[in-house]
């Protein structure tokens, strides 16, 4: 006789949703990263041929992370979507530590929302020693 176990999808979805956003520390006070781990900030590109926005991604994790993916909307003076793309950091961003990024303007956009969508932890670094 054969006998399973049957799983709600919404459920199991929601689970797993509440468990890849968390931050969580271990007894080390080691953070582990996740999109909450990460602050996007940016402005309007100073300079260059083709309109755009540069920015820098913090990471408060206690890991070295790389390929951080982020995704950019932009949005017109309503408030609605008028497009959306997406770009990389240059290089590893060091636990703790900061990357950029530059990615041209998306067209009819007055503001933005730009968040990390994807990344690959490298590993575990110490917290930098005081003197």
């Amino acid at each position: 006789m054969r006998r399973g176990v049957r799983l709600d999808l919404a459920s199991v979805a929601g689970a797993l949703s509440l468990v890849g956003s968390m931050t969580v520390a271990d007894a080390g006070g080691f953070i582990e990263p996740s999109a909450s781990a990460f602050r996007v900030t940016w402005q309007p590109r100073a300079y260059g041929m083709m309109p755009g926005l540069e920015g820098r991604v913090e990471n408060d994790s206690s890991f070295r992370v790389n390929a951080v993916r982020l995704r950019v909307e932009g949005f017109d003076d309503a408030g609605q979507p008028v497009g959306e793309t997406s770009t990389w950091v240059f290089g590893s961003i060091p636990a703790r530590g900061q990357g950029h990024f530059v990615v041209p303007s998306i067209p009819r956009a007055a503001t933005y929302r730009i968040t990390v969508s994807a990344f690959d932890r490298v590993a575990r670094e110490d917290p930098p020693q005081g003197p």
